[in-house]
């Protein structure tokens, strides 16, 4: 009796197909899967970078994100005086202390500037030289400093999908779409997940639309 060697062309072609069928069901999944983990990774840098660049100002210049006394764009220009003194501004804290590009920041609608999605429904843009980009409300002033400043992260600037994440419920465990976009608040010397309001007794409460509070606090803890 002959024996068998190798595989025949239909058993080839059989197994070809069930590979491809397998990847056509997984590839989609293992890219989204890895596509979230990115932009939760550079959200929480991101995040990181905030908190660090709001307290370095307090130190070095006296001012956080409630001590700031103009709306000043962000532009390309020196924000220092001629005495050397900082100009009390977020564009004013984020060029002293972080490493911003000068040429993609601006106001949101600007060509070339705003990424879209959420970063429409505010004013101002400041992008990151690793590719982050803030978007923000300049709405704190010196007569209303302890006001909070609702911005939002953008986690890959220009590039698509330029789209807000949002979660069903706070452990994303339902309705998950976690995109490039999150909420957050600047209020003192922290950035904040999430859209809150301050309250006198200085604390935070709840504002902002819950399913995009659920993707941002849960991208923080993850």
């Amino acid at each position: 009796m002959m024996k068998k060697n190798g595989f025949t062309l239909a058993e080839v072609l059989i197994t070809l197909a069930i590979i491809g069928v397998v990847a056509t069901l997984t590839l989609p999944s293992l890219m989204s899967n890895t596509q979230e983990q990115q932009a939760v990774t550079a959200f929480r840098k991101a995040m990181n970078t905030l908190n660090e660049v709001a307290q370095m100002n307090a130190a070095v210049h006296g001012f956080d994100f409630s001590g700031i006394t103009t709306t000043t764009q962000p532009t390309n220009r020196n924000v220092f005086s001629a005495q050397g003194i900082l100009e009390q501004s977020i564009w004013g804290i984020m060029k002293a202390n972080a490493q911003v590009d000068q040429t993609r920041s601006g106001l949101a609608n600007a060509a070339g500037i705003g990424p879209g999605g959420e970063c429409d429904n505010v004013e101002n843009v400041v992008a990151f030289r690793d590719g982050t980009t803030l978007c923000y409300a300049a709405t704190a002033t010196a007569a209303n400093a302890d006001t909070v400043i609702n911005g939002v992260i953008d986690t890959n600037g220009l590039k698509a999908p330029n789209t807000l994440s949002t979660c069903g419920n706070a452990t994303c465990t339902q309705a998950k779409n976690i995109k490039d976009q999150f909420v957050i608040t600047l209020h003192g010397s922290v950035a904040i997940p999430g859209r809150v309001t301050h309250t006198v007794q200085g604390g935070y409460v709840e504002a902002g639309v819950a399913a995009q509070n659920n993707a941002a606090r849960w991208a923080m803890s993850k």
